[in-house]
């Protein structure tokens, strides 16, 4: 696929000539399978289709070639709830696990109940199960349900997508910043886009290719000795609402690119950035936009990983023994009203540059940019996607902000955005001498004309004004088995 890339600027005439040859081969694969299916199942009324086998999982008999793919994902659904978990005093642990069925290619029910379910069967860790069924399920269930502590920990079949939903509805309760540091999301990838996966995963050495990433996500996610780790996490404040996220804010180039290759998801999976970023090559846009950042200082801040055993304890029994010590309510001499309330369970935001202690020397200075733009990106993560880290210095809990972005006035010919597209597999993008970046704490986006998304952790946000503040709140996720 990456040739593609390459050949946009060594010849415009062969880069369309390309193109027009993969969707035509796509095409013409799905009209071949579905001429398969076709004839299949016209023949399965009276004849068992020669590669169908009983899949004996779980309890039940799967078929999984004679089904279309909503009766197979009704099969599947059906033989996941109606398990039968290990016996209680047996067991190592407990989950609570969100499978979307239609994220990436669709196969996140099938992974569950032919290769998640039953490692964890064995390895005795009971799981309760949410299939989503439309947007906002997981957020609704997380933002209202009352036991969440007596689980070890949160595992999500999908992509980046449905971390931040996830995310998103914990924020919604009063527990929220209690329940972050403390409640380790597992990621078994499903969806096209898995920075979150992937930027864990790099730091332990895994090779960032398909097989290689979803075989030790796999492993971490059921193995009884799993460890997570600390992910930093950020305030995004719109017009209306405020968001938790922890991977990236894009708009421009790279926002449209992904945006607008959702069509392509099923059929082409991760590749479809590549063809929709060959096509976006050529029709070139800018934008219109106010840029406000403020540059990085530490301020004395000295972020840790703070690893932990995922099945040691339960996620209430973690909060509780964070908690400070209960006293009697009194205030002593030398302690101050404003020292008895930090005492207190916390329950908002900590913010990264709100630091009372912080002088004015150590203040990092606002810079202003208004401009025509052909790209934005800001990440808090080494990776975007499997294909290279994007950010390769970022770190799992360190709270800077990367930014990164290109203004129109600064590029010679369409031939520089390919290069830049090509650079990002190579780590070698930010080099580019009309590639800005930048470390900030904080960092404000005013949208001044239309024609493009704002997209937060990889979803639209329907926004015109974007803030983003580093804090020095974090999430927990599983890393490792070592």
């Amino acid at each position: 696929m990456f040739i593609i890339v390459i050949t946009i600027y060594e010849n415009y005439t062969k880069c369309y000539s390309s193109l027009l040859t993969i969707f035509s081969l796509t095409i013409n694969r799905k009209l071949t399978i579905r001429s398969m299916q076709g004839s299949s199942t016209s023949s399965s009324t009276n004849k068992k289709c020669s590669i169908c086998h009983d899949q004996q999982q779980m309890g039940a008999k799967i078929c999984c070639c004679c089904r279309s793919d909503a009766e197979e994902n009704e099969q599947l659904t059906s033989v996941i709830l109606s398990r039968q978990p290990p016996p209680k005093e047996q067991c190592r642990g407990n989950l609570l696990v969100f499978i979307n069925p239609h994220s990436g290619k669709g196969k996140s029910l099938e992974t569950f109940a032919h290769t998640v379910g039953p490692k964890l069967d064995r390895n005795l860790i009971r799981y309760e199960v949410v299939v989503t069924t439309g947007p906002n399920h997981a957020r609704n269930v997380l933002m209202t349900k009352t036991d969440l502590g007596k689980f070890n920990g949160v595992l999500i079949l999908s992509g980046d997508g449905l971390v931040f939903e996830a995310l998103n509805g914990i924020l919604c309760r009063e527990d929220a910043f209690r329940i972050f540091p403390h409640l380790p999301i597992g990621i078994v990838p499903s969806g096209s886009g898995n920075g979150l996966l992937c930027s864990v995963l790099s730091k332990y050495g895994t090779k960032m290719n398909e097989k290689s990433v979803m075989d030790r996500a796999l492993e971490i996610a059921t193995s009884p000795v799993a460890k997570a780790e600390s992910v930093a996490l950020y305030k995004v404040q719109t017009e209306n609402t405020t968001y938790a996220a922890f991977l990236s804010i894009g708009w421009g180039l790279m926002a449209d690119i992904d945006i607008e290759s959702e069509k392509w998801r099923k059929s082409l999976g991760g590749h479809r950035f590549t063809v929709m970023g060959a096509i976006r090559s050529f029709n070139l846009r800018s934008y219109k936009g106010r840029l406000t950042y403020r540059l990085y200082k530490p301020k004395g801040f000295k972020p840790s990983s703070n690893i932990l055993n995922v099945y040691d304890k339960t996620t209430q029994q973690r909060i509780d023994d964070s908690a400070p010590p209960l006293t009697v309510p009194h205030l002593t001499s030398t302690e101050s009203e404003d020292e008895k309330l930090d005492s207190k369970p916390k329950n908002t935001w900590t913010l990264h540059d709100s630091d009372d202690t912080t002088s004015e020397d150590e203040e990092g200075e606002e810079v202003v940019i208004e401009d025509e733009f052909v790209n934005m990106y800001a990440v808090t993560l080494s990776h975007i996607a499997s294909d290279g880290p994007f950010a390769p210095s970022a770190k799992l809990e360190d709270n800077r902000i990367h930014l990164s972005y290109i203004l129109w006035k600064d590029i010679g010919t369409r031939v520089d955005i390919a290069k830049y597209l090509l650079a990002i597999e190579h780590e070698t993008h930010l080099d580019l001498p009309f590639v800005k970046r930048i470390e900030v704490s904080s960092m404000k986006l005013d949208v001044l004309s239309d024609g493009s998304y704002v997209v937060l952790d990889g979803e639209v946000v329907e926004t015109k004004s974007v803030t983003v503040s580093s804090t020095r709140d974090n999430i927990c996720v599983f890393s490792s088995t070592a």
